[in-house]
């Protein structure tokens, strides 16, 4: 009787795997996307690789907690400006859109960080032997 396999068994050991590997992937896709979203090697916009003494890394002159390489540092400010009311648009595609994208990427970025800081995040951090 030793040899009888329980078919029963061997269909919730399947079921545990699939779903292990299902939350293995979700999890790393989280990570992913809060450990990219926030590395300090690459421009928060565009993506572009900073070299480490690059002295465009950080955007001192807006006090930003985001990494921009020279390019996206100034749109960044002039967004800053232009959607605080400090200065109108003299670029031509300082248009509406160019206003929409940005603030959705802020947005976007403001949502990540709220994550990051959430309760669940941090759960899910020490969960899987992770530090914040």
């Amino acid at each position: 009787m030793d040899k009888i396999v329980s078919l029963q068994k061997r269909i919730e050991s399947k079921k545990q795997k699939d779903l292990t590997r299902q939350y293995r992937g979700k999890i790393q896709a989280i990570q992913k996307v809060t450990q990219c979203s926030s590395c300090h090697l690459r421009c928060s916009m565009c993506g572009l690789y900073l070299k480490p003494g690059d002295s465009t890394n950080h955007s001192h002159s807006t006090q930003s907690e985001y990494t921009f390489c020279e390019n996206c540092k100034g749109e960044f400010e002039e967004f800053l400006a232009i959607s605080r009311g400090e200065k109108q648009p003299h670029l031509f595609w300082h248009n509406e859109e160019w206003m929409n994208m940005w603030s959705t990427w802020l947005n976007h970025r403001k949502a990540i960080n709220r994550f990051i800081d959430s309760p669940e995040f941090k759960l899910l951090l020490e969960e899987i032997g992770t530090q914040p």
